[in-house]
């Protein structure tokens, strides 16, 4: 309930919210809180409709504590099997009268009751008159953005989509081949009692079975031999070719894992300047280096639309590792789908657009210049590529297939850009481009 509280009012995000929170709880009880906390999240808009169903009250006429303890509840009746409904019901009702008063908590009490009782009978929209109401209540999710899905894909791809992103996607980690082989990590993490595994897809990446939540406490990350990395993600640096000598920026680069990867790449060989716009991100970039051991790294803290003015020596290549909407990665951060409008879109097109410029004016002649986003939005994605294309025709499109995975390379279905989509590739939504400078 506190993580709820703090996530409606700070913005902030469950995942970052939580661990301090609960500390102290043993390793069961963390599991069911994130569970319960990033659940509610993913659930909002539809607990918060079947919570006023049967409310005569609105919820937004409620404090925040008993507002967010109301859907917490009610998440535990909606969608978890395991927790008891009086479980549920009694512990809403003991917090309602700590954090509000008798008269709430009996208000508490006959709600929960009331879904609880309700619950299996809910009046969902109609799937052929209402087909928009339909996936943006049943899978929870903002109308704007079905509306958008079901026009780009139609019915049967957008309810698929719902889907991919209500699952939990697997843990990952990109082992450093500086200081480890992938089976001397699997072997360490065991004595840890982590269990962990590789995948045919991507070498040097490794899917946690169990204990992913002491991941970050472990000796073997302590010690630099990993990085907790999305497997989509981990696929970005090895696509841009690194070599060793090659002067490389990366113009987007906090929290740093690209850029470590880019090093590690490079064996820690190269020159690799890590352009972040926020100084307290750049803090993030120096410690991830440091834990990995990799000196090669130069961080500069400016906006990197306005890398001209800092005299960087022309590169070898550049990764624009954009901001965007964050779209392709709900299922791994849930409060992303309830913080964007559609408006945001081509605010970000137009950033995007801004950073390209600027990496195209950085580069060598034969340079390299990746682009990619964590969202398939057309806006941000193929429409971007164009954009960049027209502006500067001395860049030409090059093929993704060389560097890419053999088990990867048909997705590309001879396009010059590779995508990732959740509900077809169980992977995080990705978009990533690559051109060349003409000589």
């Amino acid at each position: 309930m506190k993580a709820l509280v703090r996530f409606e009012q700070d913005g902030a995000y469950i995942n970052l919210l939580l661990p301090p929170l609960i500390n102290s709880l043993p390793e069961q009880d963390k599991a069911l809180a994130r569970k319960l906390a990033v659940g509610t999240v993913q659930h909002l808009n539809t607990i918060d409709w079947a919570l006023q169903l049967y409310s005569k009250r609105k919820l937004d006429a409620l404090t925040p504590w008993i507002r967010n303890l109301l859907r917490v509840s009610a998440y535990q009746i909606l969608y978890l099997e395991r927790v008891p409904l009086y479980a549920s019901v009694n512990e809403a009702v003991n917090l309602a009268r700590r954090y509000g008063h008798q008269g709430v908590a009996g208000l508490v009490n006959a709600l929960l009751r009331k879904l609880a009782n309700e619950g299996d009978h809910l009046p969902w929209p109609d799937l052929q008159k209402e087909p928009v109401d339909y996936l943006s209540l049943r899978y929870s999710y903002p109308s704007w953005l079905i509306k958008r899905i079901i026009e780009l894909n139609g019915f049967a791809e957008a309810e698929k989509w719902c889907l991919a992103n209500l699952e939990k996607p697997p843990l990952s980690i990109r082992v450093n081949r500086l200081r480890a082989t992938a089976d001397q990590v699997v072997e360490k993490l065991a004595l840890e009692q982590i269990e962990a595994a590789p995948i045919q897809m991507v070498s040097d990446l490794l899917i946690v079975k169990s204990g992913a939540g002491k991941i970050a406490r472990s000796r073997s990350f302590s010690d630099g031999l990993l990085s907790i990395q999305g497997q989509s993600s981990v696929l970005v640096a090895p696509l841009l070719n690194p070599q060793p000598g090659e002067v490389i920026i990366d113009l987007c680069s906090a929290p740093g894992g690209k850029t470590t990867h880019l090093a590690e790449l490079q064996q820690d060989r190269g020159h690799i300047i890590a352009v972040e716009l926020h100084q307290s991100r750049v803090g993030l970039i120096e410690k991830a280096a440091a834990r990995l051991g990799l000196k090669s790294i130069l961080t500069v803290q400016s906006d990197g639309r306005e890398i001209e003015r800092l005299n960087l020596p022309a590169a070898d290549a550049v990764l624009v590792d954009a901001p965007c909407s964050g779209l392709g990665v709900i299922r791994r951060l849930p409060e992303i789908k309830w913080r964007r409008c559609e408006g945001d879109l081509l605010a970000f097109q137009k950033l995007q657009l801004e950073l390209l410029a600027a990496a195209a004016g950085q580069l060598k002649p034969g340079g390299r210049l990746l682009y990619s986003v964590c969202t398939n939005e057309p806006e941000e994605t193929v429409q971007v590529a164009e954009a960049f294309l027209k502006a500067h025709p001395d860049f030409i499109p090059q093929p993704l297939t060389p560097q890419l995975p053999p088990l990867l390379q048909p997705l590309l279905n001879d396009s010059p850009a590779l995508t990732f989509l959740p509900h077809r590739h169980n992977l995080d939504g990705f978009f990533i481009a690559l051109w060349q400078k003409k000589r």
